[in-house]
């Protein structure tokens, strides 16, 4: 099984890739600062579909309603991201922020920094990047919630993932 976790950003995407039997890899990825616009998402998108390619399921980290700050240029990220796993596809589901904070911290409003040591204490993360956090978690969502996980997690965390509509991954995948 292969699970590819993101936390897209236009900046620095978070990226956190797991397969069966490998030790997971984490990264940011980031444009060259020259790109604007239409050249800054064609990056990305193709940032994002080499790394999905033969994935089982690719976690994508929802919108932030509440920050309204880039909304449209990170919806347009979030939009074309979404159409190219979908007509390639590719299985994806989105988590919600609160949902990601809440699995991580048991508070779905926690603050990112509360994330990222969350990440560090439970999850032996050692690196300082919130948005490879962020991703770290939602890769440990998708493991939790396919019995794939080696993490204990509290039972309070862990209802964050029944708000989550996982979709169904292939017998042979779980292998």
């Amino acid at each position: 099984m292969r699970i590819v976790a993101l936390d897209l950003s236009l900046t620095a995407t978070g990226v956190a890739v797991w397969t069966s039997g490998v030790e997971t890899t984490l990264r940011v990825n980031s444009p060259p600062n020259s790109m604007r616009g239409v050249r800054r998402l064609e990056w990305h998108l193709r940032e994002v579909v080499a790394l999905s390619i033969g994935a089982d399921l690719v976690v994508l980290e929802g919108y932030a309603f509440a920050r309204p700050n880039q909304a449209h240029q990170i919806g347009e990220l979030g939009g074309v991201i979404r159409l190219a796993l979908h007509t390639r596809r590719l299985p994806y589901v989105e988590v919600a922020p609160s949902a990601l904070k809440k699995y991580a911290t048991g508070k779905g409003n926690a603050p990112k920094e509360m994330v990222l040591v969350e990440a560090v204490k439970r999850l032996g993360y050692t690196g300082a990047d919130n948005n490879v956090a962020d991703a770290l978690w939602l890769l440990q969502m998708a493991q939790d919630a396919y019995g794939l996980s080696s993490v204990e997690m509290p039972k309070v965390n862990r209802q964050a993932l029944e708000k989550i509509e996982w979709p169904k991954i292939e017998e042979g995948a779980l292998a």
